[in-house]
């Protein structure tokens, strides 16, 4: 006798691998298309990758110890101020996890004027925690992870990331 499972399918049947892939492929395509899209930000409001389709998004990772990152800044808050002639959002993401006010301390000490995520947003493209930074993502008008800068970088190769 032939084993059963709950449902009378027998183990080795053809409808029961059927059934069994139809459960899995439906299952593979709901983890796969369930991906966090809406983030908060320090200064109140949110950011949702699915609404920003058709803008770049540059993500930099900082924290308040990293000497190179206090340039970035300066050229991130650059960028920022250029924001809608260079079709561009500038976020920060701040490295240690700091929030409120020692978050906002910390920014004004850096001079940083855009706005930071509250969340980390890298497991919506796979990526791993920084192993060090500073880390800039570049998400292009399609959503997706176009580039990952490591360590100290410049205005030219920032904007050479969302020229391409």
């Amino acid at each position: 006798m032939k084993d059963r499972l709950k449902f009378g399918i027998e183990v080795g049947s053809r409808l029961y691998l059927r059934r069994f892939l139809a459960i899995a492929f439906t299952l593979l395509a709901f983890v796969s298309t369930s991906r966090e899209s809406s983030y908060p930000l320090d200064n109140g409001q949110t950011i949702d990758f699915d609404d920003i389709v058709g803008q770049w998004v540059i993500i930099a990772y900082w924290a308040s110890w990293c000497g190179p990152c206090r340039e970035e800044i300066r050229i991130l808050n650059e960028i920022h101020s250029e924001r809608t002639k260079l079709n561009v959002i500038v976020l920060g993401m701040n490295f240690d996890g700091v929030q409120g006010e020692e978050l906002a301390s910390q920014k004004a000490w850096f001079g940083a004027e855009f706005p930071d995520l509250l969340t980390d947003p890298r497991s919506r493209w796979d990526e791993s925690r920084p192993d060090f930074i500073p880390r800039t993502l570049v998400v292009d008008t399609e959503g997706e992870l176009s580039a990952v800068i490591v360590g100290s970088t410049t205005r030219r190769e920032i904007l050479g990331k969302i020229a391409s």
